[in-house]
């Protein structure tokens, strides 16, 4: 009996891992060409019951840890590694694969958890576990092109040559002016008191989710 549960469990992940290769790019495209559709998309879907949610593309959380394990591949075909420090921690996360990993999706989280908190606090909505659900999931699509963008320019910005510089340099540019006009574009729907403010709330919020991400990092080194 056991032995059956295991097997249709692992017919089940080979289903789940399979459909990726079409739900990932489909998602992809649409976070990054149709950002207006996703967010209608994910209120939606959120109002639908657990079994029924996002079936057609893959669910916000998974989206961004998928996203963050590209960008992981990304780094080890440029061959671009962190170099070796007199840190332990960073010695530590940098010889496993998993621990690195772990670490790059934890700080990530970070950034769709400020701005979504940042929308509930403008709006003045309370903060808690039912009001947070919603713009968080959405903002887990958000920062996923997010991520897997930036994370990609980090790596090409460790290789060596000057075209990798550029092509690293361009790259994070380019991730950074699309998140902010995304997010810009959501304040001001959300928000409603004009594209400044609504862009003064999200360059704001990202400010401090890297202050946060920075604040983070430091203190995991300095454990």
């Amino acid at each position: 009996m056991d032995f059956l549960k295991i097997i249709r469990a692992v017919e089940e992940f080979l289903y789940e891992s399979v459909t990726w290769l079409l739900f990932y790019p489909r998602t992809f495209w649409r976070c990054v060409r149709h950002p207006d559709w996703i967010i209608a998309y994910t209120d939606r879907e959120l109002g639908e019951s657990p079994g029924e949610q996002f079936t057609d593309l893959i669910s916000p959380p998974l989206f961004l840890i998928l996203s963050i394990f590209i960008a992981h591949g990304v780094e080890l075909f440029l061959g671009s590694r962190l170099p070796p420090t007199t840190m332990r921690f960073i010695n530590d996360v940098a010889v496993s694969e998993q621990n690195l990993l772990a670490l790059r999706a934890l700080l990530f989280s970070v950034f769709p958890l400020t701005m979504a908190t940042g929308l509930l606090r403008s709006r003045g909505i309370p903060i808690d576990r039912e009001t947070l659900r919603s713009p968080f999931f959405l903002q887990c699509y958000l920062a996923a092109p997010f991520a897997i963008v930036a994370s990609s320019s980090a790596a090409f910005l460790r290789a060596h040559g000057p075209l990798y510089w550029i092509i690293g340099g361009v790259m994070l540019a380019t991730s950074l002016i699309w998140y902010v006009v995304v997010q810009t574009r959501w304040m001001y729907a959300h928000v409603g008191e004009g594209w400044w403010r609504a862009f003064t709330l999200a360059t704001g919020y990202l400010l401090l989710a890297v202050c946060l991400v920075a604040l983070m990092a430091t203190m995991l080194v300095m454990a």
